[in-house]
């Protein structure tokens, strides 16, 4: 089981950045997505990420919800694009002097490719995620 995690400091508040993740059906910052389609409400539900209305979503599923710890918990149920398998992911929020920090993370197995190549994409793509959420929050 492999790891990867990328830490940032904002300028948004705990708050604003909490408000954002923790709406786990909501996915309007992230850009490129033309339709989320959500199955149930709070810990269990899974939201359906459409890339192409037509196509197949990624189906992620919110496992734990920690309002006090300011962390989320998701899997990929169904439809993973990336080189992994046995994804699990988790997002923290913890307010410091001027804003706040992002902790986002999982544990998975390389699938496809080498392990470097696999953590390098996850790593890549929480920088993106990240960017994309401060810039929904502008």
């Amino acid at each position: 089981m492999l790891e990867v995690k990328v830490s940032r400091e904002l300028d948004h508040s705990l708050e604003e950045v909490w408000g954002a993740l923790s709406d786990f059906g909501s996915v309007g910052w992230m850009q490129g997505i033309a339709k989320c389609v959500v199955e149930g409400d709070g810990v269990g539900m899974v939201r359906n990420i459409y890339v192409d209305p037509a196509g197949s979503p990624v189906r992620e599923k919110l496992t734990a919800l920690d309002a006090a710890a300011h962390r989320i918990e998701y899997e990929i149920a169904e439809g993973n694009p990336m080189p992994v398998d046995n994804y699990k992911a988790w997002v923290a929020v913890e307010a410091t002097g001027g804003g706040c920090r992002i902790d986002w993370g999982s544990t998975f197995d390389a699938r496809g490719v080498d392990d470097a190549t696999a953590k390098a994409s996850l790593e890549g793509m929480y920088g993106v995620l990240i960017d994309w959420l401060v810039g929904g929050l502008s």
